[in-house]
């Protein structure tokens, strides 16, 4: 497949995170966060990062295996994996262009590129936000923004 496919094609994970939810689970999701402070949930995710990049990683067969389904930070994972999976998506359309420089452009506007995709994250760290907030507007549990 070439570096265009995976960077257009590579939403797949993402998607299957976030509707595999219920409605029944966002809403217990958002009353557990809401009763967390956002530095605790930030530890959560560095404390857990390693399951939560497994469960990114894996199909949606494997995501149902008792393992998961039965795992006492199931529902922190999940949110985890699909803020860090929507970041990814968000930042590979950001640096589509570089399957056009790739082998005939630049090596600085590749830089380029990278650049101006990892700006958002860096200053939109995507864990500050509940992803499914409907916009901006919505109602953050962490209150700090």
């Amino acid at each position: 497949m070439s570096l265009e496919n995976y960077l257009l094609k590579s939403n797949a994970p993402a998607q299957e995170i976030r509707y595999a939810f219920s409605e029944q689970e966002v809403e217990q999701l958002y009353n557990l966060v809401s009763t967390m402070k956002f530095p605790e949930y930030l530890r959560f995710v560095g404390e857990n990062l390693e399951d939560i990049q497994k469960y990114t990683a894996i199909t949606d067969s494997q995501r149902k295996q008792k393992k998961w389904v039965n795992h006492s930070k199931n529902l922190l994972i999940r949110m985890a994996a699909l803020q860090l999976a929507d970041a990814t998506v968000e930042f590979l359309n950001d640096i589509c262009d570089i399957a056009l420089v790739v082998d005939s452009g630049s090596y600085r506007k590749f830089h380029s590129i990278i650049s101006t995709g990892l700006f958002d994250k860096i200053l939109c760290n995507p864990f500050f936000y509940f992803p499914f907030q409907e916009d901006e507007y919505s109602p953050n549990p962490w209150k700090t923004f």
